[in-house]
């Protein structure tokens, strides 16, 4: 295996792909492929050979580009150690979009070329999500073996991916990284973004939430999710089979605490925070979607979301500590408060980079 030390990243633009670029840079080549226009990573200082890195643009969605694609590079088959597939789309419209099924359709056309041109020992690693699992009830921590539930338009496709994949894992190796809420130190994750800048809004729904309080989502810092990404890339040279881990920390972040934590920074005091019916929400929320469309105003809250308010997710991370190696070494409840500290002292930075994240 000295000779292959190039990894295939589709989907290297985004918010882990980025990140992760950087991070293989100078241990792998890289073929960086996005449909957006691919920024080269940073030459890392005293690198003679700055980037050793080939940038592609093309829509994973249309069969013609990829083959021209595969054609282009013919050269550097017999050289992957893997392929990393972060390409997704997603948006909160939960609407149904083409831009699902083009994926789709591109994912089962790329496994295709992949049977047809590169060794069945290379591993094709997928990035799934929490999105996509059942939620649980505190204290029962979920499994790799616990249920899916695509219960709305994005995790419905993490879903399918998910099944189109269990057929390329009769040929070769794949690797599912199921990640939890994903953020960096400038927040950059939709729903806590929305959340924080609620309870600093003058809007009384910063008082109200329709489910339980106590219950929330886990977490994983970006530099995290990368680390875990780099464990995968040795070990599963060659093996065969599907093999899925969680990756995120183990235990939740309830509504309540982010609720306090920012009242806290704001406002220098705790802000009651009422339990209402879901029914009360639901009309609300029916209300202040449509006046916001009239006046053109942005709206994150939407009514169709008033269902997940109390959704408890929490990891039992017995498989990836044994496996991978990979545990997470960061909290949320500790990295909240730096995210408050920047967001209340560098308020345009915040809010610059956090509404360059797709709603």
């Amino acid at each position: 295996m000295t000779d292959r030390d190039t990894i295939l990243i589709l989907g290297a633009q985004g918010f882990i792909g980025s990140r992760l670029r950087d991070r293989l840079n100078g241990q792998y080549r890289l073929l960086s492929v996005d449909v957006r226009p691919l920024t080269p990573v940073r030459a890392r200082i005293g690198d003679d050979d700055l980037r050793k890195e080939r940038l592609f643009r093309l829509d994973l969605g249309d069969p013609a580009q990829v083959d021209e694609f595969f054609d282009a590079i013919a050269g550097e088959f017999n050289r992957l150690l893997a392929v990393i597939h972060l390409a997704a789309y997603y948006d909160f419209r939960n609407q149904p979009d083409a831009r699902y099924d083009r994926l789709h359709m591109g994912l089962r056309h790329l496994i295709k070329l992949l049977s047809h041109h590169v060794d069945a020992g290379v591993p094709l690693i997928h990035a799934s999500s929490m999105a996509s699992l059942a939620p649980t009830d505190p204290g029962r921590p979920i499994t790799e073996e616990s249920s899916r539930l695509g219960a709305w338009m994005y995790p419905a496709s993490k879903i399918e991916a998910e099944n189109i994949l269990r057929q390329a894992a009769l040929e070769r190796p794949v690797i599912e990284l199921v990640l939890a809420a994903v953020y960096s130190d400038l927040g950059e994750i939709v729903p806590l973004f929305n959340q924080i800048e609620l309870v600093r809004s003058r809007s009384i729904e910063k008082f109200m939430y329709p489910g339980p309080t106590d219950r929330g989502l886990t977490y994983v810092h970006i530099k995290e999710t990368v680390d875990a990404f780099a464990r995968t890339l040795d070990p599963f040279f060659g093996r065969t089979g599907s093999h899925r881990f969680l990756i995120g920390q183990e235990k939740p972040v309830p509504y309540e605490y982010i609720h306090r934590l920012v009242c806290e920074k704001f406002y220098g005091k705790k802000l009651p925070l009422l339990r209402v019916p879901p029914s009360f929400a639901y009309l609300g929320a029916h209300i202040l979607s449509a006046f916001s469309s009239l006046v053109g105003r942005r709206r994150f809250l939407q009514p169709w979301m008033i269902q997940f308010a109390g959704e408890h997710f929490e990891f039992d991370l017995t498989h990836v500590k044994s496996e991978l190696g990979w545990s997470p070494w960061r909290t949320l409840h500790d990295d909240l408060h730096r995210i408050l500290e920047f967001a209340h002292y560098h308020q345009d930075l915040w809010l610059e980079v956090n509404y360059r994240r797709p709603w």
